[in-house]
């Protein structure tokens, strides 16, 4: 019988677990390790009675075949809901006043959000081909369209994603399948009515044999030779720190990924505490505003179940790669940033009755400029390191999505190897 470990415990390693124990079953022992005293990563919904935190992921949107493949298996179709209509209407900031983001031909053409040549720009450059995405996301985006569309409509949903600079991170790298076409099939935002915490409470307890929290793994020496395959589902630093001992190039590959600070706030108010009630889904913030807040989520108006009726619960995301010292923050420097940008922008006559704040000081893999060339080396050396898989969000893609499909293709690599079929 086959030994497989795995390590880390976030979202990426649960599903790698889940996928070999259905597809390999009792033929193999598996194990899974994780450091922190719960398993998750940041993927954290903190519940504190009717209000709910979302620590790290907020939601996914529901394109991906696997992602609703493995809800199913685990029997939580039925806790799935979408983002609430009323929340569709998003903003930008703009020197601290809030510019809806068009949603239909007129308001395009009133918005004052970017000049009537760039949106003619904007409106030329959707029927431009073949440009080049091996060069930065503002390269990419100025060529198509203008320099001022980057840097105000497209930065502040890069922010949004990445954290990160657009002149730093690369087109193909970050966004491989922007223009291709796909399913017509309308998407939703989703989440679980419990907080994406509900789907890594299902999957720690479905396989609580096979997982050991608290586990510190230093290194694969330490581990092996007891076991004959390792998959390492941690950040790339940490995974560097692990294979270090017995493949220092594929460690000093890893080390190079760079990660965005993010500080994540939730504040809960009475409705009645604001001078101008908050409405949408939120808003977005240019970097070239140079404010360390890179956007606001109004999360109960996007899903009403996160706080009660008469309560607001918002969400502040501060840091970034423009904002690296937030890593440096107290928790309390960062919910007073926090508190007062929202009295800036809807007014506060009172406090919020409830806090929360998370700092993530390495958040998000950064796919910048040198990471096709990255990639490709660590596909190298893993060759040359038989037995170790790698599967986390510092490879082919961040997103909740992303790390659900590549735990599967890992996954079968795994069974494939393991029955001599590559």
């Amino acid at each position: 019988m086959k030994r497989i470990s795995i390590i880390g415990g976030g979202i990426s390693g649960l599903a790698v677990l889940h996928y070999l124990k259905q597809q390999m079953g009792d033929t193999v022992e598996i194990t899974l390790f994780e450091r922190e005293a719960e398993v998750g990563g940041t993927i954290r919904t903190i519940k504190k009675g009717d209000c709910l935190f979302e620590c790290g992921p907020n939601a996914f949107l529901d394109y991906q075949p696997s992602t609703l493949q493995l809800i199913e298996e685990l029997g939580l179709t039925d806790q799935l809901i979408e983002a609430a209509p009323g929340s569709r209407r998003r903003y930008i900031q703009i020197k601290g006043k809030l510019l809806p983001i068009p949603m239909d031909p007129v308001s395009f053409i009133r918005t004052p959000l970017i000049s009537s040549d760039d949106k003619w720009s904007l409106l030329i450059g959707l029927f431009k081909k073949n440009i080049s995405k091996d060069r930065s996301i503002y390269a990419y985006f100025s060529q198509r369209f203008s320099p001022e569309i980057a840097e105000s409509l497209v930065d502040p949903f890069i922010s949004g994603i990445y954290a990160g600079n657009i002149k730093r991170l690369h087109m193909g790298a970050a966004f491989p399948k922007f223009n291709r076409k796909g399913s017509k099939r309308k998407t939703h935002m989703c989440s679980f009515k419990g907080g994406m915490g509900d789907i890594i409470l299902e999957l720690g307890k479905r396989y609580k044999e096979h997982i050991q929290t608290n586990a510190v793994i230093p290194d694969l020496t330490s581990l092996r030779p007891g076991w004959d395959i390792t998959v390492i589902a941690t950040p790339a630093y940490a995974a560097a720190r692990i294979v270090n001992n017995l493949n220092p190039a594929l460690a000093g590959v890893l080390e190079q990924i760079p990660y965005a600070p993010v500080a994540v706030v939730g504040l809960l108010f009475k409705k009645t505490a604001f001078k101008k009630i908050p409405d949408g889904f939120g808003y977005l913030i240019p970097s070239q505003e140079n404010k360390e807040v890179l956007g606001v989520l109004l999360e109960s108006n996007v899903y009403p179940n996160r706080a009660q009726a008469d309560e607001v619960m918002i969400r502040v995301i501060l840091g970034g790669a423009h904002h690296p010292a937030i890593r440096n923050s107290s928790s309390e420097q960062v919910l007073s940033s926090a508190i007062k940008e929202i009295d800036a922008v809807y007014g506060l006559g009172s406090k919020p009755v409830e806090t929360f704040v998370k700092l993530w000081p390495q958040a998000i893999p950064q796919y910048e400029m040198d990471y096709p060339l990255w990639h490709k080396e660590i596909a190298l050396q893993c060759l040359k390191t038989p037995g170790v898989f790698l599967c986390a969000n510092y490879l082919d893609g961040i997103s909740f999505n992303d790390c659900i499909n590549n735990a599967q293709v890992t996954a079968i690599g795994i069974k494939n190897q393991s029955s001599g079929n590559i």
